[in-house]
């Protein structure tokens, strides 16, 4: 994989990029149990790791080529709800953008590049020990789809973007 550090000898440090999915279908998320872990914390999410040199388009395609290989769905549009960094064991960094999404097409069908998928509510998601990053992305998505209901549901709704730093901008 471009970019990434294989060897174990000390050298500059490089920064690998995950996307994911959170995926929404009614009040429930989709969950996957991938062979190894690409994101902190018991409950994962479908998603991969970019190995090529950023392009436009390439986060959101190949965020969908992996539903579609490793669950059987289709989403629809997708939006960045969370973002956060962690540092590897061998010292390398890794920068994971969540992006929510409603379920639109499909039978779920985990692949062989998963051991399994399922669909959780959150309190579900809680007894399964999710990390917090998960009900904060699912907050920030909740927000943004105006599922949420709050005191401003009166006021017009300014869309809020969330920059990969994890700075909200209007």
């Amino acid at each position: 994989m471009p970019g990434v550090s294989k060897s174990s000898t000390p050298g500059p440090l490089y920064y690998q990029v995950g996307v994911f999915a959170l995926v929404r279908s009614k009040d429930t998320y989709l969950t996957v149990e991938p062979p190894l872990p690409l994101l902190p914390g018991t409950v994962q999410l479908p998603g991969l790791l970019l190995g090529s040199p950023s392009g436009a388009g390439l986060a959101e395609t190949g965020l969908r080529r992996a539903l579609l290989s490793q669950v059987g769905l289709s989403i629809g549009p997708l939006n960045l709800v969370g973002s956060f960094a962690v540092r590897l064991p061998e010292g390398d960094s890794r920068l994971s953008l969540i992006f929510g999404s409603e379920y639109v097409s499909g039978i779920l069908n985990p692949s062989s590049e998963v051991r399994g998928a399922q669909w959780h509510s959150p309190p579900e998601l809680r007894d399964l020990g999710a990390p917090e990053w998960l009900f904060s992305a699912i907050h920030e998505y909740q927000l943004l789809s105006g599922a949420l209901p709050g005191e401003d549901d009166k006021r017009p709704r300014k869309l809020l973007l969330r920059s990969i730093l994890g700075r909200r901008e209007e």
